[in-house]
C-alpha cells in the first residue's frame, strides 16, 4: 500500500515539475511577452484617454468669476460674458424712475462668485415703459392723506391742486383728482383706472380756513428729502428743472428753489420750483 502512494506521489510530482515548466516556457516565450506587452500598452492608452477626457469635460477643473455687471447697459454685458464664454438670459424687467432701459438692477448668480464656462447669467433689468398701476377708488378713503398713503407704495405721487373751503367736510376730504389733464371720476376708479408708475396725481381737496405756511429752506438737501419736506408742509411740488449733468434724480441736490427761503409765507398748496444739480452744492456741508 505504501509502494502504491508513493508511486502515485511521484507521478503526481512529476506531472506538478512538467506542467510547472510548461506554463513557464509559454510566459517567458516571446508570443507571450509581445501579447502581454501590447494589452498592458493598450490598458494604460485607455485611461490616459479617458483621464484626459474627464478633465476636458471638467475643463480641468478651472472656473470663472462673475464680474458685477450690476449698473451696466444690457449690451455691453453681453459683449462682456461673450468674451468670457457665458451666456446671458434676461428673466425679468422693470421701471426705475431716474433710470434709462437697459441697465442691469440685479443678476444670478451675484457678482464675484464662481461659476464653469458656458454658464448662464441671468438678468434683471429696467425698462423704457413704466408698469401700469391700478389706482384704488375712492370709497376705500375720502381722506387725501391716507389715500396718498395707499397711492405711493404703488409708487404714484401727489400734489395738491387747489384748496377748496368747506366747512360741513372734514379737513383734507378728497373733491376731485386729476391725471394730467383728465379729471379721473369715482366711476373711473370703480371700473379700474390705471396710470403709469411714477405718475402725479394732482387732488382738490377740503379745508376749514385759509391758512399759509412758511417756505422750507431745502437747498443742499436731496431731492427725494426736499420732495418730502415740501409736501410734508402742505405745499406743492412744482416744476423741476434739472441741469445737463443730472444723471440720476434720486441722488441730485437743491442749489436753487422758487420761492426762496427769505421768511415769506406762502398759500397752503402752492407750489415751489425746484433746480437740481448732479455734485453737492459749493458750500453745503
Amino acid at each position: 500500500m505504501n509502494e502504491k502512494l508513493t508511486q502515485l506521489w511521484n507521478s503526481a510530482r512529476k506531472k506538478t515539475v512538467i506542467a510547472g515548466k510548461e506554463i513557464w516556457y509559454f510566459l517567458s516565450s516571446t508570443f507571450f511577452l509581445k501579447n502581454f506587452a501590447s494589452m498592458i500598452a493598450a490598458i494604460l492608452l485607455f485611461l490616459a484617454m479617458l483621464f484626459w477626457w474627464l478633465k476636458c469635460y471638467t475643463n480641468h477643473g478651472e472656473s470663472l468669476q462673475v464680474a458685477d455687471y450690476t449698473g451696466l447697459k444690457i449690451e455691453d454685458v453681453i459683449r462682456k460674458a461673450e468674451d468670457r464664454n457665458l451666456r446671458i438670459e434676461v428673466i425679468d424687467s422693470t421701471w426705475i424712475e431716474g433710470m434709462g432701459p437697459g441697465v442691469v438692477i440685479e443678476q444670478n448668480p451675484l457678482a464675484f462668485s464662481r461659476v464653469k464656462e458656458n454658464r448662464t447669467i441671468y438678468l434683471k433689468i429696467t425698462k423704457l415703459i413704466p408698469d401700469d398701476v391700478l389706482l384704488p377708488p375712492l370709497r376705500s378713503s375720502y381722506d387725501y392723506d391716507q389715500y396718498v398713503r395707499g397711492i405711493s407704495v404703488k409708487g404714484i405721487k401727489a400734489t395738491i391742486r387747489e384748496r377748496v373751503f368747506d366747512n360741513k367736510l372734514e379737513p383734507n376730504t378728497i373733491l376731485h383728482l386729476y391725471y394730467g389733464d383728465t379729471k379721473v371720476t369715482e366711476a373711473m376708479l370703480n371700473d379700474g383706472f390705471k396710470v403709469p408708475k411714477g405718475s402725479v396725481l394732482e387732488f382738490v381737496i377740503t379745508e376749514r380756513g385759509l391758512t399759509t405756511m412758511e417756505v422750507p429752506n431745502v437747498i443742499c438737501q436731496t431731492y427725494p428729502a426736499a420732495e418730502f419736506l415740501i409736501t410734508s408742509m402742505q405745499l406743492g411740488l412744482g416744476v423741476v428743472l434739472e441741469d445737463a449733468d443730472v444723471t440720476n434724480r434720486t441722488t441730485a441736490y437743491i442749489y436753487r428753489q422758487d420761492p426762496p427761503a427769505d421768511g415769506r409765507r406762502v398759500p397752503v398748496g402752492e407750489s415751489i420750483t425746484l433746480y437740481l444739480t448732479q455734485e453737492l452744492p459749493a458750500g453745503c456741508n
